[in-house]
């Protein structure tokens, strides 16, 4: 089990939970088995990952609460879901997911999202779209740093702060987060001896918001 899997599945919560683009649905059957969720639509737009799903589902024995479901992001759910899990995907996957999908999703929906790549982007959006962070912990997996966030349905745009936009919205501060902003730093100081002058008030501007969260 990845670090980045078992931190998801301790985040999933409720009794009916989508795991979307499940690939082999490992989450979706533990969920199930841990008695994280009743029931989960184990979703994925290609087949062969669903063949996938379907092995892992038969062999975990959880056929009666996991349903595999070939669907383009949310479009082939068939009821509304108290959580929606999407990991393992760049932020502008994500986000086309939520957009096409967002007849799917009611207002006591809650979001579980991992983007591997441009989370700043997926940040920008949720806080624009009617959403908010309510909890962000950094996985480290793999030599590489993974956010996961909590998000749920909010009233009002909250405005996020550049240094919550770049680096996380109330981030778990434990020895991950303080490892991903050391390594964070190293590629802003690197990138400040690299890049052009009329970029370098940007990096630094960048660096100077990092070195205030690592003072607190």
């Amino acid at each position: 089990m990845s670090r980045r899997l078992e931190v998801l599945l301790s985040r999933v919560e409720g009794p009916v939970v989508a795991d979307i683009g499940c690939d082999h649905a490992w989450l979706s059957a533990q969920a199930v088995r841990t008695g994280r969720a009743c029931r989960v639509y184990a979703c994925d737009v290609a087949q062969g990952p669903l063949n996938r799903a379907r092995e892992t589902i038969e062999k975990e024995g959880v056929a009666e609460s996991v349903i595999p479901l070939l669907s383009d992001g949310l479009q082939a759910l068939p009821e509304a879901c108290s959580q929606i899990v999407i990991a393992g995907m760049g932020a502008e996957t994500i986000v086309s997911i939520l957009e096409s999908g967002a007849d799917r999703l009611d207002p006591d929906t809650r979001l579980l999202l991992s983007p591997h790549t441009k989370a700043s982007v997926l940040r920008d959006w949720l806080d624009h779209n009617g959403w908010r962070i309510c909890r962000e912990q950094f996985v480290q997996d793999r030599g590489r740093f993974y956010p996961v966030m909590d998000v749920c349905h909010a009233d009002r745009q909250s405005g996020l702060r550049p240094e919550e936009r770049l680096f996380g919205v109330h981030p778990v501060q434990d020895e991950t987060w303080q490892l991903y902003l050391a390594q964070e730093k190293e590629k802003l100081c690197g990138l400040l001896k690299a890049v052009p002058p009329a970029r370098k008030a940007d990096v630094l501007m960048r660096l100077q918001l990092l070195e205030s969260l690592q003072e607190v």
